[in-house]
């Protein structure tokens, strides 16, 4: 093995420091590569984090993958049909793809990953039947999921979709559910059913007027290695969780004053500083997307009513992960929340 990079694609372009993107493709070259048959991302050190995938491509000098959705920054091996090993001399930087809003349907209703309230289909029959439904991706056209259900005259049914799909998660965008089969014409949605939705990853963490705070001082890095993002708002607006996941922190710190860390449940280390009493939460829970964490404030170190908020790379806040500038994603939310 010679070299792993990040391979460009239409819809996924690689970063300027040359890192790999979660859900992008990695390219590793070398010689005598044509037996490869799996690719591993290490991830840091022991295998309790190492993620396996299958190559899509193979050749003598060429092996192309997908870097899973689990990959972690760190080595990277290949291993060959006979047992035989390379890994990657550097370690191997892995990033989150990048955040792009996607279109909303108007007047369609919005849900978030991870959150408590999930899209849900509803229907009632003419006739007994088995009605079949699916879910479809309207980006590609693609059935993300599907359901029989047996439906009699007078009793209605109901589905509903956790956002997961084949291979896990799936991506925001816009999405429909439709009656197939007899169904089509022996159905009727009910008018609460959510036929069409736009589905995204992130909901916005201030609930209420606020100022994204774009200034040099404020801004991620700076002269003083400013690792978040302060955004401006009243004190006392709500403040909620932009994802779901796990409280790794909730409490009360002298330069942070009251703060949560949450890992989420895509891998990322969600951090929320200087809100105006303690959390709403507490250390060790699990939370859904917009789970309410507390008010903008000012406590600990800050000047003026504001939220300090960072983003990091897995496997999170001061525990091997990286500081990512948070402010890209925090307009794409803004845009849609």
């Amino acid at each position: 093995m010679t070299a792993v990079r990040c391979l460009p694609t239409p819809s996924m372009p690689c970063p300027v420091n040359g890192a790999l993107v979660v859900g992008g493709k990695a390219a590793v070259r070398g010689k005598d590569l044509q037996a490869t048959r799996r690719v591993v991302f290490e991830g840091r050190r022991g295998a309790s984090d190492d993620v396996v995938v299958k190559p899509r491509v193979v050749a003598a000098r060429h092996v192309e993958a997908v870097v899973s959705t689990r990959a972690r920054s760190g080595p990277v091996t290949i291993i060959n049909r006979f047992g035989g090993r390379a890994t990657s001399q550097v370690r191997i930087r892995v990033e989150p793809a990048p955040i792009v809003a996607p279109e909303s349907e108007p007047g369609a209703p919005r849900f978030f990953a991870g959150a408590k309230r999930q899209p849900r289909f509803s229907f009632t029959v003419r006739r007994p039947l088995e009605a079949r439904i699916e879910l479809v991706r309207e980006a590609d056209g693609s059935v993300v999921q599907t359901w029989t259900l047996v439906a009699e005259p007078g009793q209605p049914k109901a589905v509903s979709w956790d956002g997961r799909g084949p291979g896990g998660p799936q991506p925001a965008g816009r999405y429909r559910f439709r009656l197939v089969g007899e169904a089509t014409s022996a159905a009727v949605p009910a008018a609460e059913s959510d036929s069409s939705f736009s589905y995204y990853d992130q909901v916005f963490p201030i609930r209420g007027a606020h100022d994204l705070g774009q200034g040099g001082a404020n801004n991620f890095g700076g002269g003083r290695g400013h690792k978040g993002q302060d955004m401006f708002a009243k004190c006392g607006t709500p403040v909620v969780a932009a994802r779901g996941g796990e409280v790794e922190y909730a409490g009360f710190h002298a330069a942070a004053g009251n703060y949560v860390v949450v890992n989420g449940q895509d891998g990322l280390g969600y951090v929320y500083m200087h809100m105006r009493a303690a959390p709403l939460v507490r250390t060790g829970q699990r939370i859904p997307t917009g789970q309410a964490l507390g008010e903008v404030g000012e406590t600990g170190r800050a000047t003026g009513c504001h939220l300090h908020f960072e983003l990091w790379s897995a496997p999170g806040w001061y525990k091997g992960g990286s500081a990512i500038d948070p402010l890209p994603r925090l307009r794409a939310w803004d845009a849609y929340s």
